[in-house]
């Protein structure tokens, strides 16, 4: 049996080729429909009913066997796709479906039953258990109640000449609202066009329903009357046994000879109705062929097998199996990896119809394609993928299978190693010589070349490599599991003017939670070979969170070191116990801008602990006389003893805790200063050494008593002009002053709007505005002061 196949579930509903037979076959069809009557024309009209079962004949005459038998079976509803043929029971193996609207859906379904009809031969076939009865009431309305079974059956004779015959499925339909369909028929090879045939299996066609029903092939009419006219193509009729009685389908066949030409490679088939709704399920064309059809298989292939042998010897056949004429002679072969031609040859003989020819190749794979390659062969290709002969199939001329070739590894970048000469000893990270090897190689490190070869004495740990020798050859080996490879590089220390920095703090570092910490640091370049630039920059880190950052200002000579200061606020969340980490070289991001010998010393840890100092004592408050609206002179700086007896100890006075605590503002001149109000309170900082620490004293104004003076002497030479009574104005705003005569009598009245007696009376029988006489005066002096509720009294002389 020699046929082409398409296999799989269909789920598309156009008319497509699926299955091409190429020698001496034809075809034939029977089958029956489970209607009992026409459903429209019929007198009296057909009852709304359907079978389940319909038998018919099936005979081939001798000298014709059986190739292939195909079952279709159709009707409405979504489907029944299990039946029962002849006794088995049989599957649907692919569906169709189609509908006039979303109630009215059809169905059609397909199985091979080649195995069943060769068991039983000519004979009659019953189709059984195809149950439409639930849903077929559902359709009688509009007359496309129907179902019904055919089978193609592809036989060889010896007798006929060389045909291609194909089958062609699906299901497409003509109605009254679709009136026209057209299918196009490909992958046919049209050689003469002597005997041509096509042939269709249709549903649901009416023999009283001839509205424009007609069938074109390439755009010509075509008929077989009287069964099948040409304005009633699809009518209830069988073309194989002459019936007109096989309700609502159809097997029929036509002759095509004058609709179809030599070298045609496809037909267009056109379908008409203006009423009656028909489905094509399959079309079937028997066609004069005689044309090769070149296949190629890789039977076997030599080489390949050795480490870094690209060499394929390649043994092929060419078979000329499913065709109807002679393979040329000569005819092309190329071969390819992946899409890479990579040879050529040709057919040495005319290889008959069934025949085949070995034949074999030596290629070679070039470098520059990967180890893993599709092997690709196509016969009749001649190095472009274009074809050089007419086949029956253009589709089936390659072969491909997968090919892995065993490779060496690629060891072609490794890279020398050098260290400078810093400390002493040098590692090696021997790793380092591999950055462009493939990290997937299985890679081992020996001290000798025979070591690497044999895979033997490995070094053990290719992370940190002592040299033995300098320079000194470390030979590697490199393993992908299938090939090895051994290769070499050099480590050696060679001296380099390169600096070193390092740095150091003090441990134990002391701070004062709440005051900037300041510290020094030193940075050396002590076993540097050159000196180490200024500006090297330097952070500081707690807990892996940055928190200062410096740079060092002067070149660092070979040997040399550069103390620095730096100042860091710590916040109210850090412990009281932590670590600083100090690191030269280092931008704030792990990141150096300076080539040293060593880059792993830049480090240096210590701990840090905030300390406290014991409070300050209770401080006295201090109290002064008011020298004038409330305001006095203060010396804060007898509180120092009582603060501090540590000459390195500092003591600030303020105004405000806040200026205090910040150590801003502090009273310039403690030791004279002259408060602003009645009470204010006056804060201390003491910063020691370690920390620092706050307390408060209040500083007080009091109204002292007035200092009254005895005698004064008015001659205007500015000494003792006025009864100058200190402590007395702008402290008592609310005084009386009365001046009384040695008789008793009032000469003078004043208010500390009147300032200071001059010995002028205001008032009395001697107001004349004149310096009184000398003499003696007494004074009655009201301070109007809580504090000082009596009146203040004495005299006063007054001479010239």
């Amino acid at each position: 049996m020699l046929f082409f196949c398409f296999t799989g579930i269909s789920e598309a509903q156009d008319v497509e080729l699926y299955q091409q037979f190429n020698g001496q076959y034809d075809y034939l069809a029977f089958g029956n429909t489970l209607n009992t009557g026409e459903n429209t024309g019929a007198t009296p009209p057909t009852p709304c009913v359907i079978l389940t079962s319909s038998s018919a004949q099936f005979e081939l005459q001798p000298g014709q066997e059986l190739i292939a038998a195909y079952l279709y079976w159709a009707g409405s509803g979504t489907g029944d796709l299990q039946v029962n043929f002849n006794g088995t029971q049989v599957t649907s193996e692919r569906t169709f479906s189609d509908n006039l609207g979303p109630d009215l859906v059809y169905f059609a379904a397909f199985a091979d039953v080649t195995s069943i009809i060769a068991a039983s031969g000519n004979g009659t076939y019953t189709l059984s258990e195809l149950d439409l009865t639930d849903v077929i009431a559902d359709y009688c309305g509009n007359t496309t109640n129907f179902a019904g079974w055919a089978v193609t059956v592809i036989y060889e004779d010896a007798t006929l000449p060389l045909n291609q015959v194909s089958i062609f499925d699906g299901l497409e339909s003509v109605s009254s609202a679709n009136n026209s369909l057209s299918i196009e028929l490909n992958n046919l090879n049209v050689l003469d066009n002597v005997g041509a045939r096509i042939g269709f299996t249709a549903w649901e066609g009416d023999q009283s329903l001839a509205v424009m029903e007609q069938l074109f092939i390439n755009g010509n009419l075509i008929s077989n009357p009287p069964l099948n006219p040409s304005d009633n193509a699809f009518n209830g009729t069988n073309s194989f046994t002459n019936q007109n009685n096989i309700y609502n389908m159809d097997i029929d066949t036509y002759s095509i000879e004058n609709n179809i030409n030599p070298g045609d490679t496809s037909a267009l088939i056109s379908l008409t109705s203006g009423q009656d709704f028909v489905m094509i399920n399959n079309v079937i064309t028997v066609l004069n062929s005689e044309l090769p059809d070149a296949t190629i298989t890789i039977d076997n292939t030599v080489g390949g097998t050795l480490c870094g042998n690209r060499n394929i010897t390649v043994e092929y056949t060419v078979y000329n199996i499913n065709s109807t004429d002679e393979l040329p002679a000569n005819t092309p072969i190329a071969f390819y990896v992946n899409n890479t031609i990579i040879g050529q040859t040709q057919t040495t003989a005319i290889i008959p119809i069934g025949g085949q020819e070995t034949g074999s190749i030596n290629l070679t794979v070039p470098e520059n394609l990967g180890p893993d390659f599709a092997l690709r062969t196509a016969v009749d290709d001649n190095g472009n993928g274009t074809s050089t002969i007419n086949e029956i199939n253009e589709d089936n001329n390659e072969f491909s299978l997968d090919f892995h070739l065993l490779e060496f590894p690629n060891l072609n970048a490794l890279e020398d190693l050098e260290r400078c000469d810093a400390v002493g000893i040098e590692l090696f990270n021997l790793n380092d010589a591999l950055d462009q090897v493939d990290p997937s190689l299985i890679i081992t490190f020996h001290l000798t070349q025979d070591d690497a070869i044999n895979n033997i004495n490995p070094i053990l740990d290719p992370i940190n490599f002592e040299n033995t020798e300098n320079p000194q050859t470390i030979y590697v080996r490199a393993d992908n599991t299938e090939c090895n490879i051994t290769d070499s590089f050099t480590v050696e220390v060679i001296v380099c003017p390169i600096p070193d920095a390092t740095i150091e703090l003090a441990d134990n570092l002391t701070a004062c939670r709440g005051r900037e910490f300041n510290f020094d640091y030193t940075v050396f370049n002590t076993l540097g070979t050159a000196t180490l630039p200024p500006e090297t920059p330097i952070a500081f880190y707690t807990e892996g969170m940055l928190i200062g950052q410096t740079i060092t200002q002067n070149p660092i000579a070979i040997g040399g070191s550069e103390i620095g200061n730096i100042t860091i606020e710590f916040n109210e969340t850090t412990p009281d116990n932590f670590f600083i980490i100090a690191i030269v070289d280092d931008l704030g991001t792990g990141i150096g801008v300076v080539e040293e010998l060593d880059e792993t010393n830049n480090e240096f840890m210590s701990s840090v602990s905030f300390a406290s100092i014991p409070a300050i004592t209770n401080l006295p408050n201090l109290m002064e006389c008011n020298i004038g609206y409330g305001s006095a002179i203060f010396d804060l700086t007898v509180q120092d003893n009582l603060i501090s007896n540590n000459n390195e100890d500092i003591i600030n006075y303020f105004t405000s805790p806040e200026n205090a605590i910040a150590n801003q503002f502090q009273i310039e001149i403690p030791a004279a200063y002259q408060s602003s109000g009645g009470i204010q309170t006056i804060y201390v900082r003491l910063d020691t050494e370690i920390c620092f620490t706050l307390a408060q004293f209040m500083v007080i104004t009091e109204n002292c008593p007035p200092n009254i003076p005895q005698g004064i002497s008015p001659n205007n030479d500015n000494l003792n002009d006025k009864f100058e009574i200190t402590g007395l104005l702008n402290i008592f705003e609310n005084f009386e002053l009365k001046i009384y005569s040695r008789e008793g009598n009032i000469i003078y009245e004043g208010k500390h709007e009147d300032g200071l007696w001059d010995a002028i009376p205001n008032t009395g029988i001697f107001y004349e505005e004149n310096l009184v006489p000398v003499g003696t005066y007494f004074y009655v002096l009201f301070l109007n002061d809580e504090q000082y509720p009596d009146a203040l009294t004495g005299w006063v002389y007054i001479n010239y």
